[in-house]
């Protein structure tokens, strides 16, 4: 089964990373470097899950995750990032994260897990 995955992520190098794993596990990657973008593509398009990093240019990943959930509030959202103190993840928890990865991450990991938050 093909799923629909939005990775967000300012760094093209990691999003690459991140979207040739999952591109040869069969998912259509769709990918964005900025908040703003991401809470347009979630507004145009139905994703199975996104990658969501935390920093951000414009917006942080927890005001995204605020929009993504008031346009499809159910949508799986993977968090990482090289900056999660226990504050913001307790805060991307409190907003329904599925997971949410420390970088460095383990690649084989993330994608297992963004492909069994896109199952449901």
């Amino acid at each position: 089964m093909l799923y629909n995955i939005l990775i967000v992520d300012d760094n093209e190098d990691i999003c690459n990373v991140i979207s040739d794993a999952l591109k040869e596990e069969g998912c259509t990657v769709t990918i964005t470097h900025n908040g703003m973008d991401a809470i347009k593509e979630v507004s145009n398009k139905q994703y199975d899950s996104v990658v969501l990093d935390y920093r951000l240019l414009e917006k942080d990943g927890l005001e995204v995750l605020q929009e993504i959930r008031k346009i499809a509030p159910s949508l799986a959202v993977v968090m990482i990032s090289a900056y999660g103190n226990e504050y913001i993840k307790a805060k991307a928890r409190e907003l329904g994260v599925y997971q949410f990865f420390d970088k460095p991450f383990d690649l084989q990991n993330l994608v297992s897990t963004v492909k069994r938050a896109a199952k449901g």
